[in-house]
């Protein structure tokens, strides 16, 4: 199994971060053989989308960015798991980019070039306390991933957090690592 992370946090070790880890902690022992590969989007150069249609003539993401990277593991990638706190409503800016980026893999008419069969685990954090107060935002990633035939298979929204990572709930990190344990692709 290959597994490519993205964390749209700004902050390192931060909650998104501390989500993940458990997931692919989960992840690795759950099956051995698993290959990971995190990133931290706000590390990376990556621009946003030109709309200049080079993509759509064949020549892939004319941008020689960091994406480019990112490009190839996705190809292979079998779990793509995203992860974003929830700044200003949205997501983080980085990770808008990223999503603007994928559009390289949509040629004339929507048909999608990703290989198929792949899945998704999308990890949302954000300080309100309610846990549905930024639905529409897991949900627009939902339909986004589905938009590119990725099938979102589990979605963890943590709500009520703050800076101190200490202070998320252990709940939230032991769900997060039975999601891992369980991913079977």
């Amino acid at each position: 199994m290959k597994v490519v992370a993205i964390s749209c946090s700004p902050r390192v070790g931060g909650n998104c971060d501390k989500i993940i880890d458990r997931i692919i902690t989960g992840i690795l022992d759950g099956h051995k053989d698993a290959v990971v590969d995190k990133y931290k989007l706000s590390t990376m150069n990556i621009n946003g989308c030109k709309a200049c249609y080079s993509c759509k003539k064949g020549e892939g993401c004319i941008q020689k960015d960091d994406m480019q990277l990112l490009y190839g593991k996705l190809n292979d990638a079998d779990l793509i798991i995203f992860a974003s706190p929830i700044y200003m409503g949205h997501i983080t800016g980085t990770g808008k980019n990223f999503m603007d980026r994928m559009f390289a893999y949509m040629k004339e008419h929507f048909e999608v070039t990703l290989p198929k069969g792949k899945k998704a685990i999308i990890v949302l954090t954000q300080g309100h306390q309610v846990e549905s107060a930024y639905r529409r935002v897991a949900d627009d990633l939902i339909n986004f991933f589905n938009s590119y035939g990725i099938e979102t298979v589990s979605q963890i929204i943590a709500a009520g957090l703050t800076l101190e990572v200490e202070d998320i709930n252990k709940n939230v990190l032991e769900h997060a690592y039975r999601v891992g344990q369980k991913m079977v692709i």
